[in-house]
């Protein structure tokens, strides 16, 4: 099993949401971030060892960070229609897992 798909726990569309997030980070204006994208869908360092990595975690943790500071201001709604959002472009049968 790859690193990512263990990360998903198998489960395809939080693999496919992995990598989707991971190709949207090729493009970020944050050069650690494109580079560390770049290295994991190129299989040339785990996710899990870029996080831990002295290279690339202060970037996550700041790309984090933000993310958590905008979401944290949602309100109850705002959150369920953004968490509902991150469905709308996988198929069907991937939008509501048994899991």
């Amino acid at each position: 099993m790859s690193d990512l798909s263990d990360i998903a726990d198998g489960d395809p569309r939080r693999l496919r949401g992995l990598h989707d997030s991971l190709n949207r980070l090729t493009d970020s204006p944050e050069p650690e971030l494109r580079e560390m994208a770049r290295a994991v869908l190129h299989s040339e360092i785990t996710l899990r060892t870029a996080a831990l990595s002295g290279a690339y975690a202060p970037a996550l943790g700041d790309a984090f960070n933000a993310f958590w500071t905008y979401y944290s201001q949602l309100s109850s709604e705002e959150r369920s229609e953004l968490e509902a959002s991150a469905y709308t472009d996988f198929p069907a049968s991937e939008q509501h897992p048994s899991t």
